[in-house]
């Protein structure tokens, strides 16, 4: 059992992630656990499940059969699911056009924000090891309080013109959430993903966030600011690489852990400082 993290107020913040039956084994527990033993004790995780029901039993954890919570993602790949629609081109699958996969995310985060009562909700990807304790306050300001998402943005990278989707904070008291949780959900349930350059999650995130930003004239906090972080991990490179690992590609799932030349050089040498680190 996890060694649970101290009692700090903050329920105003909500987790959520999502897995399927192989990466609850895979990565899914382990994120689980991790999560448990160092996130504050008020903050929630919910769960949305793919074909598998983990049944933790823990007042911290929240379980949704995204089936039964997202009829539209039922409907969205019963329509959809081909090799072309999971990304499948000349024989070989590019991530960056798999709309089926990377679906289940997006109709869970808009459920979330449509049905939380939190102030902020993040979404943390399934494949994430927490290894020390989030430092809260800190982790709030990436998100200013009028602005309506904040995420990992790739800035100057033309081989992944999209944000990475491994994190992301939504402000759910702002005044447009539920405009954006409306307008990302219609890009999949009206078909217009493939219409689009890319069907990637990170692309229909953008697609969404930017939609919103324009008709409405909100605002969204890119963390990396505007040079970016790099084109190889910009996760860990950013504050969340000081508590958190993210599991990114299957090099990294069976090494159990991200690579040290996945720093910038200005960011390791602090990096290693860290236990988990060296």
């Amino acid at each position: 059992m996890p060694i649970m993290a101290p009692y700090l107020n903050i329920d105003m913040i909500e987790v959520l992630t999502t897995f399927h039956k192989a990466g609850w084994e895979q990565y899914g527990k382990r994120m689980v656990e991790t999560f448990l033993a160092h996130w504050p004790m008020d903050i929630k995780l919910h769960l949305y499940c793919e074909n598998v029901s983990p049944n933790l039993q823990d007042p911290r954890v929240v379980e949704h059969d995204i089936f039964d919570t997202c009829p539209q993602a039922s409907d969205f790949i019963a329509q959809h699911n081909n090799d072309y629609n999971n990304g499948v081109r000349n024989g070989t699958r590019d991530f960056k056009y798999d709309a089926i996969k990377f679906c289940y995310k997006v109709f869970a985060q808009c459920h979330r924000i449509h049905n939380s009562t939190a102030d902020t909700l993040l979404f943390i990807d399934a494949d994430t090891v927490t290894f020390a304790r989030p430092p809260i306050d800190e982790i709030q300001k990436l998100l200013p309080h009028d602005n309506l998402t904040a995420y990992i943005g790739r800035p100057n990278n033309k081989k992944l013109p999209f944000a990475e989707t491994g994190f992301i904070m939504y402000n759910l008291k702002h005044p447009n959430i539920k405009n954006f949780a409306e307008t990302f959900e219609d890009l999949y349930t009206t078909g217009k993903i493939f219409e689009l350059e890319y069907q990637v999650d990170c692309y229909t995130y953008d697609t969404a966030r930017r939609i919103i930003e324009q008709n409405h004239g909100a605002k969204s906090n890119d963390i990396t600011g505007p040079e970016g972080l790099g084109k190889k991990h910009p996760f860990i490179n950013t504050i969340l690489g000081t508590f958190m690992d993210h599991l990114k590609g299957d090099d990294r799932k069976s090494k159990g852990k991200s690579n040290i030349e996945d720093f910038k050089d200005k960011v390791k040498t602090e990096r290693t400082k860290q236990a988990y680190w060296k």
